[in-house]
């Protein structure tokens, strides 16, 4: 059977998904440090866990027949102010690249831009 891989996370994020839901199953919580990677999954983790923002699918459902196009690659950022923001890359018809925007806690979508 061939392997099959998700277009919707780039790898490095699909591992960090895997890795926090099995330290959530495990009841692990990592230290936190300002500023690194680390503190942003926490945010992240911590936020789905206590409903403050909607899970990927959920948010992938409201938004997919909104964008205009394919949906390629997602990653959940921690913005400056702490707002968690689901980046959609996307591909149009014409082969264009875009980045969506998109409210992690509401699924209102925030801003597109050519991702150039």
């Amino acid at each position: 059977m061939p392997h099959l891989r998700t277009p919707l996370l780039r790898a490095p994020l699909a591992r960090t998904l895997a890795l926090a839901a099995a330290l959530v199953l495990a009841g692990y919580t990592a230290p936190v440090r300002a500023g690194d990677d680390a503190r942003d999954q926490e945010i992240a983790r911590k936020a789905l866990l206590d409903g403050r923002i909607r899970s990927l699918s959920e948010i992938t459902e409201m938004v997919k027949p909104k964008l205009p196009g394919k949906i390629l690659a997602v990653e959940l950022e921690v913005e400056d102010g702490g707002r968690l923001v689901y980046e959609f890359d996307v591909i149009d018809a014409r082969g264009k690249l875009l980045e969506v925007d998109v409210d992690a806690a509401t699924g209102a979508i925030l801003s597109i831009e050519d991702d150039d």
